[in-house]
């Protein structure tokens, strides 16, 4: 296995037809103290609060997926 890629590695990589089919816009309706939860966790770490939710919806899946 390689341990780094160029960009010539990247180009002959073919693109998922699928992609935009199976990836689809979820809106999560979030109360405002609990989107100041992430916000203020986001200011810690120095990063955006979608960020910290993305990551924490993602978490979450995997759990779920591991007691499934």
């Amino acid at each position: 296995m390689k341990a780094e890629y160029s960009l010539s590695d990247f180009k002959t990589v073919m693109i998922n037809p699928f992609y935009d089919k199976l990836n689809k816009e979820v809106v999560i309706p979030l109360r405002r103290d609990v989107y100041q939860i992430f916000v203020d966790i986001a200011e810690q770490n120095g990063e955006e609060p979608e960020k910290v939710m993305r990551r924490c919806l993602s978490d979450y899946a995997k759990k779920l997926q591991e007691h499934e």
